[in-house]
């Protein structure tokens, strides 16, 4: 039973009014309040970089500090009034008060969906792609390569599918840079990225794939022999048609080593298709694949 005194000990919250401007809650705060916007309008703003960013904006019935007051987690963010507004503070001792004439249980509970709502948050923000160069390349391959992009614009869209930080995207976009997969340029001092070759990005992505997973990556495990066909079979028309034992007398007069194995292991690789039985043509983009990831092989390895 709540007894008369202990009601004598309450801390109520306090409902003020602030002008547009007025910063509610700045990080640098000792104090940890939750903030209620009863009228008006307020902003999270994020000052930490050169120039602030609005994070979110708060519309009356909004609250946020409730994670920060509960789970003791500081919050990043300054809480600016964008209007003249009121506003409703739950102190730290107006809290202590308030709770310690709740039942255990339902402290428990209050506790347990503060920590959900954090989780949430949390969630929001995480990056989507573990492999986060691998997830810009991917995106980078489906630009035209006949065109500059802001660089502003284009990590601004690719944070917004990803949820990447800035920094890390900016030091991607640098790799892929110093691999030779996209350029720079400053145009009206407004500085400006293009894709080179979109088509060699996604051989890129394969391979990163490939890294991924922990398994060679076949372009990269072919033999000396297997290269030097590769090269023959790149210069042939793709009209050629010829059956097993033919193509294989071929490679013999051209001066190549090429077994019945390499013979089986280019089909699996995909440069000949079978269009009827026993005869085989050239799949120029396969063999188109296999040559733009020997060509770009330091590049693709970060080996520059």
């Amino acid at each position: 039973m709540i007894t008369g005194d202990s009601r004598q000990q309450i801390v109520p919250p306090t409902r003020i009014r602030v002008k547009a401007g007025f910063v509610v809650y700045s990080p640098d705060s000792d104090k940890r309040n939750i903030v209620i916007l009863d009228e008006g309008e307020l902003a999270a703003v994020n000052r930490s970089g050169s120039s602030p960013k609005k994070v979110f904006t708060m519309h009356p019935g909004d609250l946020v500090g409730v994670a920060s007051l509960l789970e003791h987690e500081p919050f990043q963010y300054n809480i600016e009034a964008t209007q003249d507004s009121t506003i409703t503070l739950i102190t730290e001792e107006c809290m202590e008060s308030e709770l310690k004439t709740l039942p255990v249980w339902l402290l428990a509970v209050i506790r347990n969906l503060s920590n959900k709502t954090r989780k949430l948050k949390e969630a929001t923000h995480k990056s989507r792609s573990a492999n986060t160069l691998k997830s810009l390349a991917e995106f980078c391959s489906h630009l035209n390569p006949k065109e500059y992009y802001p660089t502003d614009e284009i990590l601004q869209e690719f944070r917004w599918q990803t949820k990447i930080p800035e920094t890390v995207a900016m030091e991607d976009l640098k790799s892929l840079c110093r691999r030779k997969f996209v350029r720079f340029k400053t145009e009206n001092e407004i500085a400006k990225v293009s894709v080179l070759s979109p088509f060699v990005l996604q051989v890129f992505v394969d391979y990163l794939k490939s890294v991924e997973k922990n398994i060679p990556w076949t372009p990269f495990q072919l033999s000396m022999d297997q290269k030097k066909m590769l090269v023959k079979i790149s210069g042939l028309d793709q009209t050629t048609e010829s059956d097993a034992p033919t193509w294989l007398k071929f490679f013999s007069e051209q001066g190549l080593k090429v077994s019945i194995s390499d013979w089986i292991c280019a089909q699996n690789f995909g440069w000949f298709s079978e269009i009827s039985e026993n005869l085989f043509t050239l799949d120029t983009d396969k063999i188109k694949y296999y040559l733009a990831a020997l060509h770009f092989e330091n590049n693709i390895k970060g080996v520059l």
